[in-house]
């Protein structure tokens, strides 16, 4: 049986580095793409070193801001899959290392991407974690994605679908379509990425979730990426 050609994104923490270990060993990988915090680097590049030496795979290590480790982490696996996609085949997420917040970033940013992930069980034996098989770019289209950019520009909320309507372009209708759903597609609140409360007047106050917040900071992560802004 032939192995996917493979890269294995992976949590850094100085101190837990097994869990990438037992990541290599149990799972195919031909590079490793490390994240880390500024002030692991140091450790995380030696590591890397003793990885390339020791089973003769490629390793690089991307660097994310503790103050903004939700954003960053989106952006760096975002980055890594641009640079990277066209040359595996298939992307593995490792959040056995590193410490729980970043661990959480990763997961998120593996289900908006639609990355199979795995941790560490407490024998420390690998765990696949549920992730969807589709990434949500995938899933969402183009008009929605563009409905949920437009209320981030906002500030994360609109108050009512007039002030929606106004800054996305879109009709009632089909804000209504879009944000609500029908019989045959799911809408943004049904996807979990937009939340909604009907106000006084009948107005419709539209909010983002967290999860359409790291949509739309993935999207834009990558997209930037591609044009090299």
């Amino acid at each position: 049986m032939t192995q996917l050609k493979t890269i294995q994104i992976a949590t850094f923490g100085a101190d837990d580095a097994e869990g990438i270990a037992s990541g290599i060993r149990n799972f195919p990988v031909h590079k490793l793409a490390l994240i880390c915090y500024a002030a692991d680097k140091q450790k995380a590049d030696e590591f890397a070193r003793k990885i390339s030496t020791a089973i003769g795979i490629r390793a690089a290590v991307n660097v994310v801001n503790r103050e903004n480790v939700i954003r960053d982490t989106m952006e760096r696996v975002s980055e890594i899959l641009n640079r990277e996609g066209r040359d595996y085949e298939q992307v593995l997420m490792n959040v056995s290392s590193g410490d729980k917040l970043m661990g959480c970033a990763a997961l998120s940013s593996a289900f908006v991407n639609g990355i199979k992930t795995f941790g560490m069980d407490e024998a420390g034996m690998p765990m696949l974690l549920p992730v969807l098989k589709l990434s949500y770019s995938e899933i969402i289209s183009e008009a929605k994605l563009k409905i949920l950019k437009c209320i981030n520009d906002q500030g994360g909320s609109v108050e009512s679908f007039e002030h929606l309507e106004q800054v996305s372009g879109y009709g009632k209708p089909l804000l209504s379509y879009h944000v609500m759903g029908s019989k045959e597609a799911k809408g943004l609140v049904e996807l979990g990425l937009l939340e909604v409360e009907k106000g006084e007047r009948g107005r419709i106050a539209s909010k983002l979730t967290t999860l359409g917040k790291l949509l739309v900071i993935s999207n834009s992560a990558l997209t930037s990426t591609t044009t090299g802004t």
